[in-house]
């Protein structure tokens, strides 16, 4: 399937494959260039070929140029004639009988460049039928030339349309964006291409070009919708997004609701709310039920009211467009995200939104807040549903999992976890679809269901390996798991996630082991934060490297993840050393705040050391009462 633009191409096709259309049919229609899909046969690959199958049918139909209109402006019709095509390819300067495409481009490179005593000031059709040709065998460079050389000629918006298509394609932003400009400015009055250029300004960064861009066309029109030039413009920097926002702070805005909704999503972004507020406020005059704004306005209102104010406003939002879909699940979300699943359930079930229920992205949260109020049978016949759904399948059946799991009924969530298909889903149902199998002691169906794992996900071998070593570990077969590692790190060198398993099963005395393999990984991934826990783990295990130990958890002890782990790192190397008030340091505070076993434990450690028998009997009591630890006697 080619593209090629002139509606007499259509024509020529047609003679080639014996349609019985009359090409006369397309000289009589006006038809927009470009749109037109054609299939061209394989052998027809020159322009030579094509005047071969075009001569006998147009020969009779040849009338003077003169007859047709050219090009014309953007947005209007072309009349593009077999007959022009025809006159264009009888010409003596461009074809001999025997001319293949490379002299056939020389030629009509050299007539096009050469002085003429008639010189046109409307583009060539021959010319642009080179270039697309050019552009179909990938000689991109000599298709842009021709067509740019081409839009600067008289009436030539069209060949600009196309020139700017393949140079967004094919070059840089600022490329494309100089051409545009270059050609808006020699054609000032042609409007579409001011939206071009402001698009690929706003594209580029170019901030002080599109805010000149966009003043020209507020005055043309101060209501313009200029929703499709601000599509994919957004900046993710945020120097970008501060430039932009004072562009628009220049800007004599008026009231655009384009504008405006984009300047008041920016100003929410750097924490101005109340001119964030004024901003869509001015936008909804324009366009109250337009629920994008609506939506921004609840956004707003967030970073400003209290959630029941917020979820009163969109309350009356979705009286004004009822049956919008977008905002419907806009408060959904809102009032989950404030614990108000029981109101949404009935949210969800009111006989108003019986419409919305039907959708399927709306049935598959449903029946999550139903898992979450166990509500399990009105869950499931919602998740049932969805099973013969493509898009929503895996999901349905993932969930359909988790309610019988919550039920326990373990033979069932075992089974729908099995069906679990989607690439993003499988790897969590599998596992927990193993961990279900093992609790169970069934530990060959377990394996064979990490085997399969990795029979139908190539990309999730080292998963299913991992997986497979941790159920013959649990099935104390320590030593084959670590043969079945050993293996599967012969099929997959450097496998860190296989080397870090590896680790973790070898016993807890063989330092020598998991050092030589830790240094390993370290190497091969040096910011991974497990990496280095696991190593600083095992030098304090040692008694070893000190210094080492301290300066590769420092880094890590306020981090929210792994800060924790950190600490205790930390403190058992200080108990090590008798550094019992550096224990009391890193961990006393975390621990009246969330109390946990092992900071429990090492902080007990650390008071007994100290003789402070009280507070190591206040942790005690916090270790057995609260976090149901059965300590040893205190000694």
């Amino acid at each position: 399937m080619r593209k090629l633009f002139p509606a007499v191409i259509s024509s020529a096709c047609c003679a080639m494959r014996g349609c019985t259309i009359n090409p006369r049919f397309f000289a009589s229609k006006y038809v927009k260039p470009y749109y037109l899909l054609i299939c061209l046969p394989v052998q027809l690959s020159t322009p030579q070929q094509l005047f071969v199958k075009l001569k006998p049918n147009l020969k009779s139909n040849l009338k003077p140029l003169g007859a047709f209109k050219p090009f014309t402006a953007l947005g209007k019709n072309v009349v593009a004639t077999t007959l022009t095509l025809a006159s264009l390819l009888f010409s003596p300067a461009v074809f001999s009988a025997g001319a293949n495409f490379a002299s056939a481009s020389q030629s009509v490179n050299q007539s096009l460049s050469q002085p003429s005593a008639v010189v046109s000031t409307q583009p060539s059709l021959y010319a642009i039928l080179m270039a697309e040709f050019a552009a179909d065998r990938g000689r991109i460079d000599q298709a842009l030339a021709t067509y740019k050389q081409q839009s600067f000629l008289a009436d030539a918006a069209p060949v600009f349309e196309r020139a700017l298509g393949l140079s967004l394609q094919n070059e840089p932003p600022q490329l494309s964006l100089a051409f545009a400009n270059a050609w808006q400015q020699q054609n000032p009055d042609h409007v579409p291409a001011i939206f071009y250029v402001t698009h690929l300004a706003l594209k580029a960064h170019e901030y002080e070009l599109a805010g000149e861009k966009l003043n020209q066309i507020l005055q043309y029109d101060p209501d313009a919708d200029l929703s499709q030039i601000l599509i994919g413009i957004y900046p993710t920097e945020t120097r970008d997004q501060a430039e932009l926002l004072a562009t628009l702070n220049r800007l004599d805005i008026k009231n655009n609701p384009s504008l405006l909704v984009m300047k008041a999503g920016l100003l929410l972004q750097f924490q101005q709310p109340k001119a964030a507020l004024v901003a869509i406020n001015r936008a909804l005059k324009t366009n109250p039920k337009s629920p994008a704004f609506l939506t921004l306005k609840a956004d707003i209102l967030q970073a400003l009211s209290p959630s029941n104010q917020v979820i009163a406003f969109i309350a009356q939002a979705r009286k004004t467009v009822p049956d919008n879909k977008a905002l419907f699940v806009y408060q959904i979300r809102y009032m989950l995200k404030q614990g108000k699943s029981a109101q949404v359930w009935q949210q969800l079930n009111a006989r108003a939104n019986q419409q919305f229920l039907a959708d399927e992205e709306i049935k598959l949260l449903a029946a999550l807040v139903g898992i979450d109020l166990k509500k399990y049978a009105a869950a499931d016949r919602l998740l049932k549903a969805l099973i013969a759904s493509p898009n929503f399948k895996d999901q349905a059946n993932y969930y359909l999992a988790v309610s019988a799991e919550r039920q326990n009924l373990l033979n069932d969530a075992i089974g729908y976890y099995g069906k679990v298909m989607q690439p993003d889903l499988v790897l969590k149902a599998r596992q927990q679809q193993i961990d279900l199998l093992i609790s169970q002691s069934r530990f060959e169906e377990a394996i064979a269901s990490s085997v399969k794992l990795r029979e139908q996900f190539d990309s999730f071998a080292p998963q299913s390996y991992i997986m497979q070593a941790n159920i013959l570990q649990k099935n104390n077969q320590t030593a084959q798991a670590l043969a079945l590692l050993n293996s599967a790190q012969t099929n997959l060198p450097n496998n860190t996630d296989i080397l870090f398993a590896k680790v973790l099963l070898l016993p807890d005395d063989d330092y020598a082991s998991k050092l030589r393999l830790l240094k390993e990984l370290i190497r091969l991934a040096p910011a991974n934060v497990d990496y280095q826990l696991e190593y600083a783990q095992t030098l304090v295990n040692l008694k070893q490297n000190n210094e080492e130990v301290t300066a590769l958890l420092t880094a890590l002890i306020n981090d929210k993840e792994v800060g924790l782990k950190a600490r205790q790192i930390l403190s058992q190397q200080a108990l090590h050393q008798s550094d019992n008030s550096a224990v009391i340091s890193l961990l006393s505070d975390n621990f009246d705040i969330v109390p946990d076993v092992i900071s429990g434990l090492l902080l007990q450690q650390a008071y007994l050391n100290l003789g402070n028998q009280k507070e190591a009997a206040r942790i005690n009591q916090i270790l057995v009462n609260e976090l149901g630890y059965q300590p040893e006697n205190l000694q």
